[in-house]
C-alpha cells in the first residue's frame, strides 16, 4: 500500500481546495491518506484522512512576528519526525508557510516525492529566499499554482501548472442562475466566505443604503460586525447570516445575483490571485465586482462579466453606474463564456488527477 502525507503548516478551514488531492485519493483502497499540521487555534477540525497528526500550536494574532516566528518553527520538529518515521511515498505540500519551512528537508530525503501547491507571495522578492523556494521546485515531482500571476514573482527555472478554485463537491446540486433580475427585482449582490475588508463593506453599505434597486447580503464568519453596522445607521437593504458550513454554499449562491469580490490591491497577493468567489460566480452564471489593479479583475473583465470597482470610486453615483451595467449585459453571453472558462478549468484539474495516477500507479 502506498503512504501519502498531507503536509500543512496551517489550520484545516484555511487549506482551501485541498478537495482537489483528497478526491483523487479517496475511492482508491491501495492508498493511505495522512495529514500532518499545525493547529494554531486549538480546533480538533474534521479531515477525510486515515491518520490524523495534529500538532497544537495555539498562536496570539496579536504578538509579535518574532514571536509567532518562533512558535511556528517549534512545528518543524514535530512533523520530521513523522516523516522519518513512516517513510512516505509522496507528500503533498500545501500552502506556502510549509513549503518555506520545510524546503530544505524535502529536498534532502524527498527528491521527487513531494509536490508543492502555492498560493500566497511568500517574501519571493527576496533573494535568497527564491533562491530558497527554487531548489525546492526543482527538486519536487511537480509544482501547482492557483494563478498565473503568480508567475511575475515566482523563480522562472521551475515549470508550474495551474489548478483552479474550483470545489465542485461543495457545489454539487446548486441550481445555477438561468436569467438576469427583471426591472422591478432588487439586484442582490452578495460576499460569501469569512467576512472581512470591514471598512471598505461599510463604505459600500453606505452607498447603497435603502436604494430599492439593490439588496447588500453577506453570509460567513464576520458578518455580525457589519449586521451591527446596518442596524446602527438604519440600512435596511441587507440580509446577513454567520459562519455557516462549506456544505451550504451552494445554497447562498442562489440567493444572490453579483458576488462581491472586493479585496482591494494593496498587497501583491490581493493583485495577483484568482480568489474563489470568481468560481463561484462563473459556476453561478452571474456577474462579479472586482477591485482595480488586479489579475482575477482583468480575467473578468476581458470576458464581460466583471465590473471594476475602485475604494476612491464608493460613493452615491456608484449604485447607478452598477444598474446601468448590469442591465446592459446578456445573460446568453454570460452563460456562454463562464461555461468556456470552466471548461476549461476542469480540464486542467483533471490533469492534476492524471499527474498524481502516474506517481501513484494505476
Amino acid at each position: 500500500m502506498k503512504k501519502v502525507a498531507i503536509l500543512s503548516a496551517v489550520n484545516v478551514k484555511h487549506m482551501s481546495l485541498i478537495s482537489l488531492y483528497t478526491d483523487i485519493l479517496k475511492d482508491r483502497d491501495d492508498v493511505r491518506v495522512d495529514l500532518i499540521y499545525m493547529d494554531k487555534y486549538g480546533e480538533d477540525e474534521d479531515f477525510p484522512c486515515d491518520k490524523k497528526y495534529r500538532y497544537v500550536n495555539v498562536i496570539d494574532r496579536n504578538w509579535s512576528r518574532v514571536k509567532k516566528a518562533v512558535r511556528y518553527l517549534s512545528f518543524i520538529p514535530y512533523a520530521e519526525k513523522i516523516m522519518n518515521r513512516e517513510k512516505y511515498d509522496f507528500i503533498i505540500v500545501w500552502n506556502d508557510v510549509a513549503i518555506f519551512m520545510f524546503a530544505d528537508y524535502l529536498r534532502r530525503r524527498y527528491k521527487g516525492k513531494y509536490c508543492v501547491n502555492i498560493r500566497d507571495d511568500m517574501h519571493y522578492e527576496n533573494r535568497i529566499l527564491n533562491m530558497r523556494y527554487e531548489k525546492c521546485f526543482l527538486n519536487s515531482a511537480f509544482n501547482t499554482i492557483s494563478s498565473k500571476g503568480y508567475l511575475d514573482f515566482l523563480p522562472r527555472r521551475p515549470e508550474y501548472m495551474q489548478i483552479h478554485s474550483l470545489n465542485l463537491s461543495a457545489l454539487r446540486g446548486m441550481k445555477a442562475h438561468g436569467r438576469m433580475r427583471e426591472e422591478g427585482e432588487p439586484i442582490r449582490i452578495g460576499f460569501i466566505g469569512y467576512v472581512r475588508f470591514f471598512e471598505r463593506n461599510k463604505k459600500l453599505l453606505d452607498a447603497f443604503k435603502n436604494d430599492a434597486r439593490f439588496e447588500l447580503h453577506y453570509y460567513g464568519k464576520g458578518a455580525e460586525e457589519l449586521e451591527q453596522y446596518a442596524k446602527e445607521n438604519g440600512i435596511l437593504n441587507t440580509a446577513f447570516h454567520g459562519s455557516f458550513p462549506v456544505s451550504d454554499t451552494a445554497k447562498y449562491l442562489e440567493r444572490i445575483d453579483v458576488i462581491n469580490n472586493l479585496y482591494g490591491n494593496e498587497t501583491i497577493n490581493l493583485r495577483k490571485a484568482i480568489s474563489i468567489k470568481f468560481f463561484h460566480a462563473l459556476y453561478a452564471r452571474i456577474p462579479i465586482l472586482v477591485s482595480t489593479d488586479t489579475y482575477v479583475g482583468t480575467l473578468a473583465k476581458e470576458r464581460g462579466y466583471g465590473f471594476e470597482i475602485d475604494d476612491t470610486e464608493i460613493d452615491g453615483d456608484l449604485p447607478s453606474k452598477l444598474y446601468c451595467w448590469y442591465r446592459s449585459l446578456s445573460f446568453k453571453d454570460l452563460d456562454s463564456k463562464a461555461g468556456e472558462f470552466l471548461n476549461m478549468a476542469i480540464k486542467e484539474n483533471a490533469d492534476l488527477s492524471q499527474r498524481m495516477t502516474e506517481i501513484l500507479g494505476r
